[in-house]
C-alpha cells in the first residue's frame, strides 16, 4: 500500500468514507493518505483501529443509553435498549442514528439473538444434529469444515450481529457497532431487543 499526500486528498473523498464510517474528518484524511486515496483500503484501516478502540473499550462499565423504537406500516414493531457509558454520548445524533439502525435491522432481518453467546446450547446441538445423515461417512476434518459451514450460515440469519447490515451489505451489523464505538469513543453495547408482529406473540431478547 502506497501513502499519497494529504494535499491530493479531496474534500469529497473524506466526505464519502464519513458516510460510510462515521469516522471523524481527521480519522478520515489520515485513513485516506494511508491508503493511497483507495477507499475501500481506507475503510479496512478504519475498521481495523476501531476493532482496537472497541476491544479496549469492552470492559468498561455501561449503564447510559436509550430505548429506540421502529413501527412499519403498523404491523412490525421494536424496541431496542442500546447502552453507552455516559448520558452525554447518548444524547447525540450518532449514537441516536445508530440506535434507530439497529430498531430497522430487527424489523427487516428478524434475528432471535444479539449476540453468539446468547444462543442456548441446546439449540447449537439440535443444530448440528441436522446434518447427521450429510456426514456420515466423511473424514473428521471434511465433516467439522461441514458443521462450521453449517453454523456460519445459522449464525448470519439468527444472530443481530452477525447479520449483514441491510443498508449496507458489505459489513455486519457488528462492523456497524464497532464503528459507531470507534466515533464516538465510548463502550456500546445492544443490550436487548423485542421485535413483534400483529397478532403474534413477542419474545423479549
Amino acid at each position: 500500500m502506497s501513502k499519497t499526500s494529504s494535499s491530493s486528498i479531496t474534500i469529497e473523498q473524506i466526505r464519502a468514507l464519513r458516510e460510510r464510517t462515521g469516522a471523524g474528518v481527521i480519522e478520515c484524511k489520515k485513513a485516506l493518505v494511508e491508503a493511497g486515496g483507495d477507499q475501500e483500503q481506507a475503510v479496512q484501516i478504519l475498521r481495523e483501529k476501531g476493532k482496537t478502540i472497541a476491544a479496549q473499550k469492552a470492559g468498561r462499565s455501561a449503564h447510559q443509553g436509550i430505548i429506540g423504537s421502529y413501527v412499519h406500516g403498523g404491523r412490525i414493531g421494536v424496541l431496542v435498549e442500546v447502552n453507552c457509558e455516559t448520558d452525554f454520548v447518548a444524547k447525540t445524533d450518532q449514537f441516536k442514528s445508530f440506535v434507530q439502525e439497529v430498531c430497522l435491522q430487527v424489523a427487516s432481518m428478524n434475528p432471535r439473538y444479539v449476540s453468539r453467546e446468547e444462543v442456548p446450547p441446546e439449540l447449537i446441538s439440535q443444530t448440528l444434529g441436522e446434518l447427521h445423515d450429510e456426514i456420515q461417512g466423511v473424514e473428521e476434518e471434511g465433516a467439522q469444515s461441514i458443521q462450521q459451514s453449517h453454523m456460519e450460515t445459522f449464525y448470519k440469519e439468527r444472530v443481530l450481529l452477525d447479520q449483514l447490515y441491510v443498508r449496507d451489505t458489505s459489513k455486519t451489523v457488528q462492523d456497524l457497532l464497532t464503528d459507531t464505538v470507534a466515533a464516538l469513543r465510548e463502550n456500546i453495547v445492544i443490550r436487548r431487543f423485542v421485535r413483534f408482529v400483529l397478532g403474534e406473540e413477542f419474545e423479549v431478547k
